[in-house]
């Protein structure tokens, strides 16, 4: 699907097969979101790219099925399907978490200067290509601090660009900020929104972290690999983009006070009034759909 793509700039997904192979998609629930984000991305007025040419990719796992493959493709998305990433001492509890680290497989496809990251479980307010002009997703040199290079690590590319917003807690203000507590830790990046210049010799210094057991914590897989190879004290810093960009735990107060888009499950959102919004999105996606079709 990559080969007749002609563009700098992607957005990205990933999507995993589920555990139990339920074909009945009305079940699927990250499916039914990667859906409804082609549908924000590439179609909405309301919140489509102001640049038609910006793609929409979903990386998806080979245990994705052919059916689900093409109707993405019909909704507009390019499809790459990538070989699992696996590291034995990396387990997680949490079941949908199993192959996150694949979403790795992003960093090979240097055809683009910068993909912008989404995890599914996030739903647009505005379009958001104008991210690719901010500041925080310029290219950086990396730096040469002995203390944060470590010999058994492979070589970190020359430069890099991440570029992440940090977690925050359930309970915060609009914007947040560190003066009113809203963040438990500054420093450390949600893994759901990021924006990033693709590299194979990233990929492969990730890839060399993998090999390391107990080198971060497995807990959240590709969140905690990114956050030491990121880390603030290390040589390749990420840097912060502002919340306007997006929300993790958000609120109606966030939705009013301008933020271009929430990193919140569209079924089952924590903040009950934020329901009738996030499901009205599935409804006019499947209306512009069943239309089209």
């Amino acid at each position: 699907d990559l080969d007749n793509v002609k563009a700098k700039y992607a957005f990205a997904t990933f999507l995993a097969g589920n555990a139990d192979q339920d074909e009945n998609w009305e079940n699927d629930h990250y499916f039914i979101a990667t859906r409804i984000l082609a549908y924000q991305l590439l179609h909405a007025p309301e919140t489509s790219s102001r640049d038609k040419s910006i793609p929409f990719v979903v990386l998806v796992t080979e245990n994705v099925s052919e059916q689900k493959r093409q109707r993405l493709r019909k909704d507009g998305a390019v499809v790459v399907v990538a070989d699992f990433i696996k590291a034995d001492w990396v387990k997680t509890e949490t079941s949908t978490w199993q192959d996150v680290m694949t979403k790795l497989r992003l960093w090979e496809l240097d055809q683009f200067e910068r993909i912008c990251f989404l995890d599914g479980d996030t739903v647009l307010v505005e379009p958001l290509d104008a991210i690719f002009a901010d500041e925080a997703v310029e290219t950086r040199g990396t730096l040469t601090q002995p203390a944060a290079t470590l010999s058994d690590e492979g070589v970190m590319p020359l430069e890099y660009n991440f570029a992440g917003v940090p977690e925050m807690n359930r309970d915060h203000g609009y914007p947040p900020t560190v003066e009113h507590n809203d963040y438990p830790n500054v420093g450390y990046l949600n893994a759901g929104f990021f924006v990033f210049k693709p590299s194979r010799e990233m990929f492969d210094y990730y890839m060399s972290l993998l090999k390391l057991n107990g080198r971060f914590d497995p807990q959240f897989p590709e969140q905690n690999l990114l956050n030491y190879a990121h880390r603030q004290d290390g040589n390749m810093p990420w840097t912060k983009l502002g919340n306007e960009w997006n929300i993790h735990y958000p609120k109606v107060d966030d939705l009013l006070g301008g933020v271009k888009s929430l990193h919140e499950k569209w079924w089952s959102p924590e903040v009950e009034d934020l329901k009738p919004y996030m499901e009205s999105w599935r409804w006019r996606m499947e209306g512009h759909y069943e239309a089209r079709d």
